[in-house]
Formats: structure tokens, C-alpha cells, sequence
């Protein structure tokens, strides 16, 4: 039998922040598969819950998918409402675009050089 506990908690006081690591994947077997990302939820109170485990692929489409994390397609680890979800992919793919913009340094005499980290 399956028991169910239900315990109301505050986590976080007032404001909540989400911020997004991204990080590159390389070497994968899946030639799709672009980035993972972490994200952070941050109360004002400096506490704070990380989720790791979100990947970024390539659409066979056009653009980009993020998928939660999961054991398999019907087994996710991370569950949440439809419209937050929305956000936080959202938040996820704009801080993708703005990493896989390259950087470009000056080197002199109108020669520009892409910088790879």
C-alpha cells in the first residue's frame, strides 16, 4: 500500500530567483545533445535549492529542445506545473543563446581572433 504525507514548509520568505549554469557537452554519443544546465532557486534569505540534470538538444525541426531530467522517457525527475515549466525552459534557452555566442577579441591592425574556452 502506498502512503502519501502531505507537509506544508516555507522555503523561501518572500522573492525567489532562478538563475542557469550551462554547461557545453562534448564527446557525447548523441551528436544532438548540446548543453546540460543547472538551475538555482535562491529566496531572498540566501537559501537556495539546485537542480541539476536538464539537457539542451538540437531540434530535428528548428531551434531548440530542453528536456527535464530524467531515468527515461516515462520516468522524470523533476516534476512541475505546466506554466512553470514553460518559464523555466524559457530562462534555460535565453542563457543557452547567450552562452554559445562567441567571443571575439581585437588583436591589432583590424584582425579579429574567436576566443574558445
Amino acid at each position: 500500500m502506498n502512503y502519501l504525507t502531505k507537509i506544508m514548509m516555507k522555503i523561501f520568505n518572500n522573492s525567489v530567483e532562478l538563475s542557469v549554469k550551462i554547461q557545453k557537452m562534448s564527446g557525447n554519443k548523441h551528436a544532438n545533445l548540446l548543453a546540460s544546465a543547472i538551475i538555482t532557486l535562491k529566496g531572498d534569505d540566501n537559501t537556495y535549492i539546485n537542480f541539476s540534470g536538464f539537457t539542451i538538444w538540437k531540434s530535428k525541426y528548428e531551434g531548440f529542445n530542453v528536456e527535464m531530467p530524467a531515468k527515461s522517457k516515462f520516468f522524470k525527475y523533476c516534476l512541475c506545473e505546466k506554466s512553470l515549466w514553460e518559464r523555466i525552459k524559457k530562462e534555460i534557452l535565453k542563457e543557452y543563446e547567450k552562452f554559445s555566442i562567441p567571443i571575439i577579441e581585437e588583436t591589432g591592425l583590424g584582425q579579429y581572433a574567436t576566443i574558445v574556452e
